[in-house]
């Protein structure tokens, strides 16, 4: 397959991951999050393209040559599909096909994107990170209206909720504030918005989304990129043309009073002290820890009993375990959460460790933000997006 015709597939794949959440497609009748319907409707449709068109990569180029093109990444890549596989397997002896169709579209589908990624031109890999960091944009700018409206995009209720969230395009909203955090570190220089203007927005959608966690993990992800810059530009400062420091000079303050309007004048500024003290949703992370004092030694190696996971209410009061680690643990035990933990997080860690400050910073925030809540134990694009931008950005860096 050319690099011409990937890029289309990938175009359309982070469109439709986008545009398609579990959300939209419950409200065009799809059962894809609800129980019950077809259990091929259970898998996007997103992770039946990635497949289809690997299958037409390996028929023409064969495994080794496409495996090639993944350079010094192949090795993390190929110990991360094993061990997601393992743990399907597992899974599937475990629990059959019921609820294992989030491992396809959470984790493999971000892998399979990653191996054709790497089968592009650096042209087509520009591209498509700037796809990216657009669709983030408007993702963040649509929370901001449907917070300032009352009303979301998508017709969907949240009873657990106290205040309103937005839900945007990416379904729930601690779900858009995960994706939304990290990635914007490797976005906000990929558009022809001001650095500015991109950061305010992504800030405010963040408050949006009800992330406190996504929040005060974004300003540290954000601190971790502007740190290593104070020393030179208190030493020696930015050398720039008149206009443009005005220009700057005219963008912060419209930014300011931009922020200041919307907190002061949108319930935004309310949802910001609201979120200042530890109320039921902080104490249901806390919570979780209870429920590892209920497994014994064999649950602790092979997964909870079926009894235990269907009373998880009678100990925590709620039936969701906001931590998708602990909710690895109960499902399939230590060994398959480590093998998760692997299949995950190698090859995001491999692209970290390249001495580039974003990539680390963008991995930083993924990783504390989602121990905040249970999106890696849901269908989500997540790992996905976090997977291609890294990798996209790591690749024309490396151009450079």
């Amino acid at each position: 397959m050319r690099s011409e015709n990937i890029y289309k597939i990938m175009f359309c794949v982070f469109l439709l991951s986008f545009i398609f959440g579990g959300y939209v497609l419950e409200n065009l009748g799809i059962q894809y999050v609800s129980d019950g319907g077809s259990p091929l409707g259970k898998i996007h449709i997103t992770s039946y393209i990635l497949f289809f068109c690997i299958g037409l990569l390996t028929l023409k180029k064969g495994l080794n040559k496409p495996l090639a093109n993944l350079k010094e990444l192949r090795g993390a890549w190929l110990v991360s599909t094993l061990s997601i596989s393992v743990v399907i397997f597992y899974g599937l002896f475990r629990f059959g096909t019921s609820g294992m169709a989030y491992l396809i579209d959470t984790i493999v589908a971000a892998l399979l994107a990653v191996y054709l990624l790497s089968q592009l031109k650096s042209e087509h890999k520009k591209k498509l990170l700037r796809l990216l960091a657009y669709l983030l944009f408007i993702n963040a700018v649509i929370a901001i209206l449907e917070f300032i409206l009352g009303k979301t995009l998508v017709d969907v209720s949240f009873s657990s909720f106290s205040h309103f969230r937005s839900t945007a395009l990416l379904t729930h909203p601690l779900n858009n504030a995960l994706i939304t955090a990290a990635l914007a570190p490797l976005l906000m220089n990929q558009t022809r918005f001001p650095t500015l203007l991109y950061f305010t927005v992504i800030f405010l959608a963040l408050f949006a989304f009800g992330g406190r966690a996504a929040v005060g993990v974004f300003l540290l992800g954000t601190f971790i990129l502007v740190a290593p810059k104070i020393p030179a530009f208190l030493t020696k400062g930015i050398k720039m043309t008149k206009m443009r420091f005005a220009a700057l000079q005219a963008l912060t303050f419209c930014a300011v009073i931009f922020t200041s309007l919307i907190i002061i004048f949108t319930p935004i500024g309310s949802r910001i002290l609201s979120k200042l003290h530890v109320d039921g949703s902080a104490q249901a992370r806390f919570d979780v820890f209870i429920i590892l004092e209920q497994l014994s030694p064999l649950e602790w190696i092979f997964g909870a009993s079926q009894e235990l996971i269907s009373n998880i209410a009678f100990y925590i009061e709620i039936d969701v375990i906001e931590n998708y680690l602990i909710g690895w643990v109960v499902s399939f035990g230590l060994i398959s959460t480590l093998l998760l933990i692997v299949s995950c997080y190698r090859l995001p860690f491999k692209l970290a460790s390249k001495d580039n400050i974003s990539l680390c910073a963008a991995l930083i925030i993924f990783f504390m933000v989602s121990l905040t809540n249970n999106a890696l134990t849901t269908k989500t694009p997540a790992l996905l997006f976090l997977f291609s931008a890294m990798y996209l950005h790591n690749s024309i860096g490396n151009k450079r």
